[in-house]
This record gives structure tokens, sequence and C-alpha cells, in this order.
């Protein structure tokens, strides 16, 4: 088959962020394939058209219906699916691994002190149903619960008086794991409707981190960072050794979720004592740069060391530490959405000099500064 070109296609719309992440992997993959031809919709491909009269060599394909799924079954040809909702016993598939991200997801929102939590997800779905059981996993399934719809209603304008009637009778505060953005957005809107306060009331985390989308939400939505293009370019690397006829893995290649990225949504933790929880608002509502421990200390009416001793007990580490923990939040921010120098973030997040920033950033996060920017931009 190397003797030809091959006719690969996209089959997507390339019409949300998730999509727009997945192409750049297979187009830079594509892009050391010079016998491939990307098929696809919109203007920058050559058409893919009808697939049923499309004459093709394989696909690479987000699929979220059970029709697609037949319909693409059906054609005989190979397709790596990048969704995981809708497998077929043909498909290879190449997908988010939705079992860490339910399990990030419990993990960041065990950290805020609720005692109530509670999941929005698409109903009857793969990479759904994945995030819902890895989440009550880690939080314990007893403390859950439920409100799951098809997509099509999360991704309406539509209100739903039942919506707003599960959210008022929630214990709060609870936290939300919604299964994706758009899940977390309406979520957000029905508390706006409602007068609950966001995160106060109810503390919201998404998934696929829609930077445009989570930033106009009010207040801004935190969301799980998804590796997309990774996912795009194993998918197309995928699809090449399938066309080839190389044997396949068993079971799908899961890609493992980037990391939480924190916004309004979930900033606050309610540790059930005052005065632990009015540190941690000094801490995040302040600019990270020059803000201190005694600064801390200044603003609450009690002594340093009852303080501290209460913060280390309600969550195992320092005022300092936190206070670190809030400037790296900010330089993990200004690494992914700006081109300022990593010595410029060092100054601006508060750090008396560069090396420091370098030993507290891989602290934290485990690599550098700069191999945490190389990792957003390829």
């Amino acid at each position: 088959m190397r003797g030809r070109r091959r006719r690969v296609g996209l089959f997507m719309g390339l019409i949300d962020h998730f999509e727009h992440g997945v192409a750049r992997g297979v187009v830079r993959f594509a892009r050391g394939r010079p016998d491939w031809d990307l098929y696809g919709y919109g203007w920058m491909f050559q058409s893919l058209g009808s697939l049923d009269r499309w004459d093709g060599d394989g696909l690479v394909a987000r699929i979220e219906s059970r029709r697609h799924a037949d319909l693409l079954a059906a054609r005989g040809i190979p397709v790596v699916d990048v969704a995981g909702g809708w497998g077929r016993p043909g498909f290879r598939q190449v997908c988010n691994d939705d079992a860490a991200t339910g399990a990030l997801a419990g993990r960041h929102l065990k950290t805020l002190g609720v005692a109530t939590y509670a999941f929005c997800g698409v109903g009857r779905v793969g990479w759904s149903q994945a995030r819902r059981e890895a989440f009550r996993t880690v939080v314990a399934p007893s403390r859950v619960s439920l409100f799951e719809q098809p997509l099509a209603w999360w991704e309406s304008l539509r209100e739903s008086q039942r919506f707003d009637q599960w959210l008022l009778g929630l214990t709060k505060p609870v936290a939300v794991f919604a299964c994706n953005d758009t899940a977390g957005l309406k979520t957000g809107a029905a508390c706006r409707r409602m007068g609950l306060e966001v995160p106060a009331d109810v503390a919201i985390l998404g998934v696929d981190n829609e930077d445009i989308l989570c930033e106009l939400s009010v207040p801004p939505l935190s969301s799980i960072s998804l590796d997309l293009e990774r996912i795009g370019w194993e998918a197309a690397e995928a699809l090449d050794g399938f066309m080839d006829g190389r044997p396949r893995r068993s079971g799908p290649a899961l890609v493992p979720p980037r990391e939480v990225v924190e916004r309004a949504s979930t900033r606050t933790v309610a540790t059930g004592d005052p005065l632990v929880d009015e540190a941690l608002r000094l801490i995040h509502e302040a600019a990270p740069g020059p803000f201190t421990v005694g600064a801390v200390i200044k603003s609450i009416p009690s002594s340093r060391r009852r303080v501290e001793l209460r913060f280390r007990k309600a969550l195992g580490r320092s005022i300092h530490q936190e206070i670190i923990r809030h400037r790296i939040d900010t330089a993990r921010r200004l690494l992914r959405d700006t081109t300022l120098t990593v010595a410029a973030i060092a100054a601006e997040t508060g750090f008396a000099n560069a090396q420091r920033f370098y030993a507290a950033f891989r602290g934290i996060q485990g690599v550098t500064p700069g191999a945490y920017r190389r990792s957003y931009r390829g």
C-alpha cells in the first residue's frame, strides 16, 4: 500500500477547542508523511464530503453518536476514534484517559474541604461514565449526587426547573465536577440564576480548558487541561500502522490529562476553621508578587503561632507553602499564556531571583519552567 498516496480523513467539524487540538496533532504527524493527503471539513482541507461515498484509506474520527459509529463501522476501513464514547470491535482508539481525569478531579476537589460532591455528566456515554466512576471512587460514592443528560441538553440554552431544583437541594457548600466545560458553564449559569454563590456555595470544575469560554464564565471556570495534540499525533500514528496492517495493541491507547487549571470557580477551601478560611481567602485574592506570611498574619486578629498551627492542622502545610503554591499557580498561567521570559515571570510572581523560582517550580511541578512551557507549545 506504500506504493500510492494515502487518502486520510479527519472526521470532526473543527468547531471547538478539543477538535482544534487533536487536529493540530494529526497535521503535525501528517507533515512527516509525504504520501498522506488529508481530507476533512472546512476550507483548509480537501473535502471529505459524504462518508458513504468517500473513497479513502482511513479515518481519525471523533465519534459522538451511535449513528456515526454504525456508519463508520459499516465502511470497513481503518478507523481510529479519539472520543471513546461509542466504540466498535473494528475501531482502534487513542483517547484521553478519562478515568485518570475523573481521579484528578476528585483529588483536586477534595482539597477544598467540603463534605458534599456532585457530578454533572452525559448519560450512557463511555468517556463521561469513566470520569464519573473514577471521581466517585476518589471522593466516596455515597457522597456524590448525580445529574446526567444527553450532550445536546448540556449544549442547549434551555433552562431546566429540574436541574435548578437538583442544585438547590444539594447540601452546601458542594463541589461539582462537570464532565466537560459545557456542563460546567451551564451549571454556573444555573447558580447565578438562583442566587447561589460560586465558589462559596457551589465550586465547579470542568474538563477541556476551553480558555476563552472558561475566562468568559462568571466567575471564570476552573478546568482540567487535556493533552490534545498528543492525542492527535498518537491517533495518526496508530492509523498509519492500522493502514499498514500492523497488529493492534490490546485495548485503547490512553493519554493522561495535563493538569487542573484553577480559576475563580474553585478558589475556595471550607476547612471549618474561620481563621484558616480567612487566611486562605487573603492568599488567593492577593496579587502573588509581594504578598508574605506577615501580611496574612497582620490581617487576622490572632497570634502568628496560633494561626500557623491551625493552618497546618487543617491543610497539612504552612502558610508560606500555600503562598508559594499560589505564586506557582500564577507562574503556570504566565508560562502558558504569555511570552514573558522566565526571569520576568519569577519577578512578577514575587521570587527574589530566577534560581529560587526554578527550585520552587520544579519542586511543585516536577519539571523546569522551560520544559513546562515547551509542553504547551509543542
